[in-house]
């Protein structure tokens, strides 16, 4: 009797234990690891003489496209709509944050800021490239132009936008570790702008596959 118990009572706790380490398929991750992120070394700061281009979207139009500014020997750019702005000394990020911050205070609505360092000179991609498919205007492979790697806005907009019946509340973006490891995680595009939310508009590295599903009408 008391070993049926026993039985009984081991079972349950097993039954218990399994049910705290399974893993609800229909949970989907919106950020990848850090230990999959581009390392810190690779994050230089922008200095004298360095070339940026720079996009600006608010509520889908297209406020600024494409527009190329050098850093002055102070460390300042001459942008449109706004004028100087102080970016000498930031990195990658933090000058994206800056940028959308001094083009808020133009908008109701928040920016979505595509920004890259441009490399003249350096061999198409030389830093690796990224797959963008699905729903967009030019799917394909899109060069990584510096080490810092690329915003999924920056690469949505270099496969030339999405298509009529793009599913932008749901884009995959599929990433391999160094283990060999696939890691998926999903983007609602609309939390970046409307919503923003600039921590959704996710790093890219090279091999990442970004896919942009169709619309069921």
């Amino acid at each position: 009797m008391y070993r049926f118990i026993l039985l009984i009572a081991l079972g349950s706790a097993l039954l218990l234990e399994s049910g705290c380490t399974t893993t609800d398929p229909a949970v989907k991750n919106t950020i990848f690891p850090e230990s999959t992120a581009i390392e810190p070394q690779q994050l230089s700061k922008l200095a004298s003489g360095d070339a940026i281009e720079l996009s600006v979207e608010v509520e889908g139009t297209m406020e600024v496209v494409s527009y190329r500014a050098s850093l002055s020997h102070e460390g300042v750019a001459t942008l449109p709509l706004v004028g100087e702005v102080k970016l000498g000394g930031c990195t990658m990020d933090k000058a994206q944050d800056v940028i959308a911050e001094t083009y808020g205070a133009y908008y109701v609505q928040p920016p979505v800021i595509m920004l890259s360092l441009v490399t003249e000179g350096t061999d198409a991609g030389a830093f690796g490239t990224v797959i963008v498919m699905g729903k967009v205007g030019r799917p394909g492979r899109i060069a990584l132009r510096s080490a810092h790697g690329m915003n999924l806005t920056e690469a949505i907009q270099e496969a030339g936008g999405f298509g009529a019946s793009a599913k932008r509340g749901e884009i995959r973006v599929t990433r391999t570790d160094k283990d060999g490891k696939k890691l998926q995680v999903f983007v609602d595009y609309d939390d970046i702008g409307q919503g923003g939310d600039a921590a959704a508009d996710i790093k890219l590295i090279s091999g990442d596959i970004v896919y942009v599903p169709e619309r069921i009408w």
